[in-house]
């Protein structure tokens, strides 16, 4: 998977060694595995962890497995702590967008002041179909079906080449410790029911699922090419 990865990063032109990126890491599955194909690879990077508040113990263990981290792999640490509940409820929006404004606001302090390049997020394959369905679901236009692209201004997604399953069989095949985070499993959330719920019954109706969504949204963006012309 290594190799996958270095020749998606170089194809789509995402980064080069003489970068520095700023990796958003959470300790779950996706940013652990990003974090061990980075230094694989040899590139240069931070690491930076949101503690949202949001978890009671368990944010504070997510918090203490990625220091661990950070120091076992010789990796300059960032931390943030963030009353997100005060600042959803201040401004009128849901947990998980209030989230993801703390989150990225704070990388892109990181770049300025560690003088980092990029802002490197562990979304793959997986992520890109879901978004697809929460964007259909909840009607977004042409622009909001057609993905999560793999570079955005000085955000990059090098895992977008590859599935969670291979990025599952790449940790165990390298027996590497991950933490798992206990609201990837309520239903409450939208991400989920699509997740746990109308992905199993879509594969079972069609194994290449996942494959047929990425071919039909590569002839969106032609699509879209034309229309926003």
């Amino acid at each position: 998977m290594k190799n996958k990865i270095q020749n998606f990063i170089s194809e789509k032109s995402l980064f080069n060694k003489e970068d520095k990126l700023i990796l958003g890491i959470s300790s779950g599955a996706d940013s652990v595995c990003l974090m061990h194909i980075l230094l694989a690879l040899e590139y240069r990077f931070d690491l930076a962890h949101c503690n949202f508040n949001l978890r009671a113990n368990e944010s504070d263990e997510d918090e203490i497995f990625v220091r661990k981290l950070a120091k076992e792999h010789h990796l300059q640490f960032h931390i943030k702590h963030f009353d997100t509940q005060r600042y959803a409820s201040e401004n009128k929006i849901s947990i998980q967008m209030a989230a993801r404004d703390l989150r990225y606001a704070w990388f892109h302090d990181l770049l300025v002041s560690e003088n980092a390049k990029y802002i490197a997020i562990a979304h793959h394959a997986n992520d890109d179909t879901e978004t697809f369905f929460i964007n259909l679901v909840r009607g977004s236009g042409l622009k909001g079906l057609l993905g999560i692209k793999e570079k955005i201004d000085n955000i990059v997604r090098p895992l977008m080449a590859v599935s969670r399953t291979e990025i599952e069989q790449f940790l165990k095949e390298n027996d590497i410790a991950f933490r798992e985070d206990s609201s990837n499993v309520s239903l409450k959330y939208l991400r989920n029911k699509i997740r746990h719920e109308l992905m199993p019954l879509l594969t079972e109706m069609n194994p290449s699922i996942q494959q047929t969504i990425s071919d039909e949204v590569k002839i969106l963006e032609g699509v879209a090419q034309v229309y926003y012309a």
